[in-house]
């Protein structure tokens, strides 16, 4: 297959910790679908202008490295099977410009974005990157040290505020591709409800529901590190000289895994004081109007909603 034959039929836009990965997951099992060896290529929201130089902790290891930044390479990551669905799920997809370049490769893709209530997403997205001892600050300070660090060049998914902003994204893809080709889904149900959306969403993207293969999935959980772990969680995975050492002696597939069980063992829900709460829902309030008037009504629970998980 040549370049100008090669089409994404349906992107996963996002949004970060809305169960992204879970859906990844559950696509993977699926024997009509081809998605890329990467979860993220970050292609077409960064890639396609070249290697990023992120500058945050790990951002160099976790982005920089992994971003696929020429279209003969983001082809050749596709598992491509002929008569599949080819689809790709990556939600640095819902940063800006970058639904024009995804309209510009397939005006007829269809767009799926999940999106889930915006405190709670934010406090998941911090938790994250506690778990991968990418961040040593308190929520508080993390929060008051984001536009700083964007603005010096640390990658997107720092903007934990930023990222619970859906409004002017969601209504890019809808005014580009059309709200029949736009299929919003909330985390709160999916989580919930997984065998119903996989089978919707074959159906939206022009599958048979009834060939649709059905596991249910939790997956890239995010938490605070335990005491007892904080220093040799710190030590592992933070930037630093064994850090370093365990990335070249280390195979990066059993590299992954281990690091994947180890967060796991390592790190449990985190608690959040309310008034962090409240202050992130008074924040997100003006969006959330919007986006609510723009889904019919869909999100207006979250406008009332302050003690999230």
């Amino acid at each position: 297959m040549n370049n100008r034959q090669f089409k994404v039929d349906f992107f996963c836009v996002g949004v970060a910790k809305a169960g992204t990965t879970t859906l990844h997951d559950l696509l993977c099992m699926q024997e009509n679908i081809s998605l890329p060896k990467r979860k993220e290529t970050n292609y077409f929201s960064f890639g396609i202008h070249g290697k990023p130089e992120f500058s945050g902790p790990l951002d160099s290891t976790s982005v920089n490295e992994p971003t696929i930044v020429s279209f003969q390479e983001y082809m050749d990551d596709f598992d491509l099977d002929d008569g599949n669905i080819v689809g790709e799920i990556c939600p640095s997809y819902m940063l800006e410009g970058t639904v024009e370049r995804i309209y510009e490769h397939n005006a007829d893709a269809k767009i799926i974005i999940l999106l889930r209530e915006p405190v709670g997403r934010a406090i998941s997205n911090y938790q994250h990157l506690v778990r991968d001892g990418r961040e040593r600050l308190d929520l508080e300070q993390s929060l008051e040290a984001e536009e700083a660090r964007l603005a010096s060049g640390w990658e997107w998914f720092w903007g934990i505020k930023q990222n619970s902003q859906y409004f002017s994204a969601v209504n890019a893809y809808i005014n580009k591709f059309g709200e029949q080709n736009v299929k919003i889904i909330f985390f709160e149900d999916f989580i919930k409800n997984q065998p119903q959306y996989i089978e919707e969403i074959f159906d939206f993207v022009g599958l048979d529901p009834t060939t649709a293969k059905h596991e249910v999935f939790d997956s890239n959980k995010s938490g605070i590190v335990s005491g007892r772990w904080r220093f040799v969680h710190r030590l592992l995975l933070s930037e630093g000289l064994v850090n370093s050492v365990l990335r070249k002696v280390m195979p990066a597939g059993l590299r992954k895994s281990l690091g994947a069980l180890f967060k796991k063992v390592t790190t449990v829900k985190g608690e959040v004081s309310t008034d962090t709460k409240e202050r992130l829902a008074q924040e997100f309030e003006s969006d959330l109007l919007k986006l609510n008037e723009l889904v019919g009504g869909n999100v207006g629970k979250w406008l009332e909603q302050r003690n999230v998980s």
